[in-house]
């Protein structure tokens, strides 16, 4: 049995763009113009739009996470207006603080997020957030982690090629990076022979039958990605540098999101082959606002109905503007005050 031991402080990540800064927009118009197949998503319009709702995620973890030690908010230096730089529970991070200078500047949220691990003052546990994700139910320090280690689910899935489009090509290529360096430290036979009951444990509910469907496999195929936030450790970051500096190198020169990138999923993915997490069954809601089904989301945002909502726009709507106002005046009517994370 574990030794029971404190988690130590947790802090959170947040990492944010305000696409309607305009020298960002004029780096953005540069550099795009010199790369060649670029991914849509890079420089989508849906990537970029201002739901104006940021500071719902501020109340919602202040509110429903008060165990949290800080905030640290990653930008590339604009900041949203509402945001207090004065409060102590909030570390302002940009890209130039932490990013060596031959990645920048980086429109490659993969970049971003795979050099975490030169953050100095980010604690050794941490949650990674988007800006899309906001709690509505109050949420354990122990859904994150517990005994100093984090909780997640080990439940494996087959990678199924879609190359109808350029975006989903990128993807997944991304995703086969990742599995050959899972694969080439990993023995699949061996982690899961090792921690058994972490891989079949029926906590996993009926997603358990994706892992049982591919036991038969040698080699590990791809891991289920629940669109939430997830807990991760600073060392782990660091220890794939160390182990792959020219593989991860590589892919943090990409500006825009490319083939051959790495992205934090690997972290994550590295942690359940090592056998070292509690198993959990992650909970939460991942939503893709349409213009039809807008008025649906906001009651389940009033009614409180998930611990965590992301908030996910896959396709230009018809009225944006309409829909972001119903979804936003759910927000405001669960969270009408100011968080101490607002001037």
């Amino acid at each position: 049995m574990r030794k029971k031991e404190p988690n130590g402080p947790i802090d959170v990540v947040i990492p944010w763009v305000d696409g309607t800064d305009p020298e960002w927009n004029e780096l953005l118009q540069q550099y795009s113009a010199k790369v060649e197949d670029i991914s849509q998503s890079s420089t989508s319009i849906t990537r970029f739009e201002s739901w104006d709702n940021l500071k719902y995620v501020f109340r919602g973890i202040e509110k429903n996470m008060p165990w949290v030690n800080k905030i640290f908010f990653v930008t590339y230096g604009h900041l949203p207006f509402f945001l207090n730089p004065e409060c102590p529970k909030l570390h302002i991070v940009k890209h130039r603080d932490y990013i060596p200078e031959k990645y920048l500047p980086t429109f490659n949220s993969n970049t971003i997020e795979i050099n975490y691990h030169r953050i100095e003052e980010l604690a050794e546990n941490f949650i990674l957030f988007n800006d899309d994700l906001i709690p509505i139910q109050p949420v354990k320090e122990s859904y994150y982690f517990k005994n100093n280690c984090v909780c997640d689910e080990a439940v494996e899935r087959a990678l199924c090629p879609n190359i109808q489009e350029l975006d989903s090509r990128v993807n997944m290529y991304r995703a086969v990076n990742i599995m050959i360096l899972i694969n080439k430290y990993f023995d699949k036979r061996e982690v899961q022979r090792k921690n058994w009951w972490k891989w079949y444990n029926p906590i996993y509910g009926k997603r358990l039958m994706r892992t049982i469907a591919l036991a038969h496999y040698y080699d590990f195929d791809y891991f289920s990605i629940p669109h939430m936030a997830v807990a991760m450790k600073k060392s782990v970051i660091k220890k794939i540098w160390e182990l792959e500096p020219e593989i991860m190198d590589f892919s943090s020169k990409n500006k825009f999101r490319s083939y051959s990138d790495i992205s934090q999923y690997l972290f994550r993915f590295w942690k359940l082959c090592e056998g070292d997490f509690y198993p959990r069954c992650t909970k939460g809601l991942y939503v893709n606002i349409t213009d039809e089904n807008c008025e649906e989301i906001s009651e389940i945002i009033r009614g409180r109905k998930q611990q965590m909502i992301a908030l996910n726009e896959e396709d230009e709507l018809k009225d944006f503007e309409n829909v972001r106002n119903v979804i936003n005046r759910a927000l405001a009517e669960i969270y009408p005050e100011k968080s101490i994370f607002e001037k």
